[in-house]
């Protein structure tokens, strides 16, 4: 805790920490992280006396980790040049610091309730509502002209780089093969770019009292992502929250199931989201697997460094079949029928 206050006394006057409300007698709280592909300490930053936090502060968890903290510094940065900061549920970058070689990001601290699972099911129209009104607001970065290589960049460079991570687990490199061969037709289509947050699920997510949906946590987000990854993420975790399926892998399935299947509730909004971007809705189950294979392909990088760290690649290899997004890859590949694929 020292560590971070002494940062923010070094350059209060360089980073203006007073307009954020930031004065000397500042309290600050450390959040230990909880699961193994996180890559950050998070520190929050109230003012005296109040209840909510003004900022964030991020320092690497492993020393000289610094390309997640500086790739989200990067899209918030961007996010704020095209008009999306804490008006639109986004944090904004207050400072990016070099400190012994390790990089430290301040950020806004966003306004509002931790979206959890309860609230969801008190008022699941207003939670689908939020999901949808913030990923639409998300700009599209490339016209399909510019973006005629989506599918290597987006698609295959992922889970190339997933199957370098655990090379020993045959089962893996098979999925990646069937998922290639189930794209088959999606990869022939012209599709824009569009900011993609990644993970938007729950502690990422809060809802301000006028109802919009506030998101922290840019790590995993990219310029150029793919239309509807966003939702069909944020769709899944709320339909597990209704159905109360946040721990069971088969619940978590039945859910999908439920959000996904020719006449599940989800399948609407995200047609819905779909033409609002200009792709053929018809297009909505190859996003789908997509969006499961790309979410999982995301471990190569999230766990990087730590076969060295763990001494074993047994330790990678569960660490990527044991999360949710795998099962949910593999269920989308192997036993998904939905309509139209």
């Amino acid at each position: 805790m020292k560590y971070i206050d002494h940062i923010l006394r070094d350059h209060f006057r360089e980073l203006e920490l007073g307009s954020f409300g930031i004065q000397p007698g500042w309290s600050t709280l450390l959040l230990t992280p909880q699961f193994v592909t996180s890559r950050h300490v998070v520190a929050l930053v109230f003012a005296e006396g109040a209840k909510e936090p003004s900022l964030v502060v991020k320092i690497p968890r492993q020393p000289g980790d610094n390309a997640s903290l500086r790739r989200e510094a990067h899209v918030l940065l961007q996010l704020k040049e095209l008009g999306v900061g804490s008006e639109q549920g986004a944090p904004e970058v207050v400072g990016v610091l070099d400190v012994a070689e390790q990089t430290v990001l301040i950020e806004t601290a966003v306004k509002g309730s931790l979206l959890e699972p309860h609230l969801v099911v008190e008022n699941f129209a207003r939670a689908l509502h939020a999901g949808e009104e913030f990923v639409a607001a998300l700009p599209c970065t490339k016209q399909v002209a510019e973006n005629r290589d989506w599918y290597e960049r987006t698609i295959a460079r992922p889970l190339e780089d997933l199957a370098l991570l655990v090379p020993a687990d045959t089962g893996v490199a098979e999925l990646i093969d069937r998922t290639h061969q189930a794209l088959a037709p999606l990869r022939e289509e012209e599709l824009p770019a569009v900011v993609e947050h990644g993970d938007l699920s729950y502690q990422n997510l809060f809802l301000h009292r006028n109802g919009r949906l506030q998101v922290v946590d840019w790590e995993r987000s990219r310029m150029d992502g793919l239309p509807a990854h966003d939702l069909v993420f944020y769709l899944q975790y709320i339909g597990q929250s209704q159905e109360k399926a946040l721990s069971s892998r088969q619940l978590q399935v039945r859910a999908f199931d439920n959000a996904f299947c020719p006449n599940g509730w989800a399948v609407a909004p995200v047609m819905k989201h779909l033409r609002r971007r200009d792709v053929n809705p018809e297009l909505l189950p190859y996003l789908v697997i997509a969006t499961w294979a790309r979410s999982t392909a995301t471990m190569a990088y999230r766990l990087a460094g730590q076969e060295t760290n763990a001494g074993k690649s047994g330790h990678l290899q569960a660490a990527v079949t044991s999360d949710r997004d795998f099962w949910l890859w593999r269920h989308t590949v192997t036993d998904w029928t939905p309509q139209g694929l």
